[in-house]
This record gives structure tokens, sequence and C-alpha cells, in this order.
């Protein structure tokens, strides 16, 4: 992949600050006149500003969580103005799972190519298409373990009614059934004792 003008215009999406760096590196060693803008919360702003490796830094605040609706449709048109060759989403964990948010942030940004990188230095191509699958999977994963728990619960207030049921029906019909058979008790024989 190479911009028309030979400088590649990527987009880091910092999601992930352990593989921040080996991206950036990996970046450079792919694109060696490339120019990379990191999107970071605010507090890091310092920090990744501070990096050889990043030309631009843009920032999210802090408390809002990294994602198209809270970044802004006005930022995110921004992002698209800048036209860039590659927008990547960073991942702590191999599969990607839970990064939905950031890849259709990533996606938002209309680049020309989309990746995910993970811990082991290898990326996934994404589209919107695929992002948006992701996000949904996600969220209704969700879902179905409240279905779950609730299933659950009904279930055990369902067998619990019908032991409760069990025992008083059992109370009920024990209360009529006959009483079991004793012997009787035989008293000593009194004339036979005093003699």
């Amino acid at each position: 992949m190479e911009a028309q003008n030979s400088q590649v215009n990527i987009l880091v999406i910092r999601s992930a600050t352990r593989i921040l760096n080996q991206t950036l590196l990996s970046l450079r060693e792919e694109f060696p006149d490339c120019r990379i803008t990191v999107l970071a919360p605010q507090s890091a702003r310092e920090a990744v500003a501070q990096d050889p490796l990043v030309d631009e830094v843009l920032t999210i605040p802090d408390q809002r969580r990294m994602s198209v609706s809270n970044y802004g449709k006005a930022n995110i048109a921004r992002l698209q103005e800048k036209k860039y060759d590659l927008a990547v989403s960073l991942y702590n964990i191999d599969h990607g799972l839970g990064y939905a948010n950031i890849d259709r942030l990533a996606c938002a940004a209309k680049a020309k190519e989309v990746r995910g990188y993970n811990p082991k230095g290898t990326f996934v191509k994404l589209e919107s298409a695929k992002a948006m699958r992701k996000s949904i999977m996600e969220k209704t994963t969700f879902f179905w373990l409240a279905i779950n728990y609730a299933a659950t619960a009904l279930l055990c207030f369902i067998i619990t009614l019908a032991l409760i049921g069990e025992w008083g029906i059992r109370k009920l019909f024990g209360a009529f059934s006959p009483k079991p058979y004793q012997p009787p008790v035989r008293e000593p024989n009194k004339a036979i004792t005093q003699s």
C-alpha cells in the first residue's frame, strides 16, 4: 500500500498501551516514509508527543470511552478530511475481542486500509462490516448472559415451588392416612408378680 505522494499517512488509535511502541516500530519499518498520528486519551498526550516515532497527537477526554459516539461527529469529520492511508487499532489480546468500539472508530476515519494489531505483532485487515459484526457479537454476549441467569433463577424458583408443593401434599395426606400398626404393649400381670 502506497499513497500517491509516497508518504503514507497513518492513524494509530492508542487503545492498548503495551503494544504501542512495538506497533509504531513495525509501521516505520514497513512504511519508512510515513506520517504517524496517534489518537490517545488526554492524560497521555505529553507522553505520546515525546515519542520520536509519533508525528502528531490527537486526544479524546479521559473520562470518555474511545468510540465513534464519544469522539463526536465533528472530530470524526476532521479525521476523514486528513485522508489516512491506514488506520490502526491496537489490541492487548490476540483475538481482539472487546475492541469493537476501537475497530469502528478506526473504520470511521475512512482510511484506505484498516488493521487491528495484536501483542504478537501480527495484524488482521478490517472493514466496516466486520467491525459492526464484532460489535454486535460483543454487545449481545451480555444479553445472552443475562437471559441465561434469568432462566436459571426461574428454574430454581419453579423447582423450589414444586418441592414445597410436594411437602404440603405429603403433610395434607399424611393427616388422613391411617396410623401405622403398633402392637399393644402388655402390662405385666400383677398377680404373677406378687407371688
